[in-house]
């Protein structure tokens, strides 16, 4: 997600806003199928792509006010990043939530989305 970066970033997702620390993306991955035949040679084994994708999740840490993102969870929507000048969206469901506190700070947390609407080449 070029340009969407952990500096000055916000994220919101069905009404819950917050500033990002950090973000990773792990894309989706090609699924394959196993076209091996009983007669090819043993130890072979031709896989083959189907076109279509799986996975692909995406993990934000964050800062937010909001201390209840739990109730995030299971739920389908648009999650957008924006930062000066730039933003981006993809449509997700929210696959967990973890927060936690210290004494004199922001509520910290980390959510973690599983992307909906990939389209590869």
């Amino acid at each position: 997600m070029a340009g969407a970066t952990a500096q000055g970033a916000r994220l919101s997702f069905l009404g819950f806003a917050g500033e990002v620390t950090g973000i990773s993306v792990e894309m989706p991955t090609a699924q394959v199928t196993d076209m091996t035949a009983a007669g090819d040679g043993l130890g072979y084994s031709f896989m083959v792509p189907t076109g279509e994708w799986a996975g692909g999740t995406i993990t934000v840490d964050f800062l937010s006010t909001n201390i209840d993102p739990q109730s995030l969870v299971r739920r389908v929507g648009q999650l957008t990043f924006s930062s000066t000048g730039y933003s981006v969206s993809r449509r997700v469901i929210c696959e967990s939530a973890s927060i936690g506190a210290q004494v004199g700070e922001l509520v910290r947390g980390t959510l973690k989305f599983l992307m909906t609407d990939y389209q590869g080449n």
